[in-house]
């Protein structure tokens, strides 16, 4: 079978598992490239920096399987995937599994305390000013303060574990109630936006979380408050963090998601990355939340297991 996987096996070696489903091209594919070769291919591993959209799945004529080494899935058209036919994998077709994984909840934890601890200041004092000077860029201790985590899944669960370790209290928002435990006190949104000194996205995108970071949900928030996205950029309107970031309703924000995510390599479309240029309150990364050497090695190799599972399944 012809393979597709959208990552160098010489940037990402364990890439090589798949090598046993069939015969691979491992490279970086653009758009353009897609449009022109995905009928060639019968599985298709992508990368994160593409729409695989209707227009792209339509041309997908030997297309029976695409697997994503991921747990989102908004960069793919699942509905035209179902109208082809064509099956889907992704990593939460094994929930054990991916609740090993904490590399992207490591991420979000890092962006609270960077925040918190204004470390983009910190950093420009030695490097940039070469001074020694602090007063200035003092941060707060997060011990005592509180949390709002926004969709307590997965890695909702994880933040407040790590929460709880600082000896924050520890709120959550999520739209089942199933998912609450002793860990955390259940609240209403607005609850959470009005009581929170750090408010943590880590819901799924979908239409009760679109845009959930808007105007009026930083009207209500606390003055001081740090957010912090590793979660979606469509979940947050980025002009109302702005202009909560110019009123000081917003102390800092930290974003490792953003609007407009999915063009190649190319910088987001996304008004806060251009305004971080210039503002030390914005902490920016590229979507690196689960980019480590330890989930790539466990991530790509579950992938390749889950479409083998499915071909054998297939076969019996």
């Amino acid at each position: 079978m012809k393979v597709l996987v959208g990552f160098s096996d010489k940037e990402y070696p364990n890439v090589v598992k798949f090598d046993e489903i069939g015969d691979c091209n491992f490279f970086r594919y653009d758009r353009e490239y897609l449009i022109k070769n995905i009928e060639n291919y019968e599985i298709f591993v992508p990368h994160l920096f593409e729409d695989i959209d209707a227009e792209v799945i339509s041309k997908a004529k030997k297309l029976k399987i695409l697997a994503t080494p991921s747990t989102g899935s908004d960069h793919i058209d699942t509905n035209a995937l179902r109208e082809k036919g064509i099956h889907f994998i992704s990593l939460n077709d094994d929930r054990s599994f991916i609740n090993e994984i904490t590399s992207t909840a490591e991420m979000n934890w890092l962006l609270i305390l960077a925040c918190i601890r204004n470390l983009r200041n910190l950093l420009n004092r030695v490097q940039v000013n070469k001074s020694w000077i602090n007063t200035d860029i003092r941060g707060f201790e997060i011990n005592n303060k509180t949390l709002g985590i926004i969709g307590y899944g997965r890695l909702g669960k994880m933040v407040a574990r790590y929460g709880k370790c600082f000896g924050m209290r520890v709120l959550a928002y999520d739209i089942d109630d199933r998912q609450y435990d002793d860990f955390v006190e259940a609240v209403e949104l607005n609850d959470l936006y009005a009581q929170s000194d750090v408010i943590s996205l880590n819901a799924k995108l979908n239409p009760t979380s679109a845009y959930i970071i808007n105007a009026n949900a930083v009207s209500l928030m606390k003055d001081g408050v740090v957010v912090v996205n590793t979660a979606r950029g469509g979940m947050v309107e980025s002009n109302a963090i702005i202009n909560g970031l110019d009123s000081g309703k917003i102390s800092a924000v930290g974003f490792d998601v953003f609007n407009n995510e999915y063009e190649a390599a190319q910088l987001p479309l996304d008004p806060l990355i251009e305004r971080s240029f210039s503002d030390n309150r914005i902490i920016v990364t590229p979507h690196a939340g689960g980019s480590t050497y330890d989930a790539h090695g466990k991530v790509f190799g579950k992938v390749a297991d889950l479409i083998a599972l499915y071909l054998s399944n297939k076969k019996s």
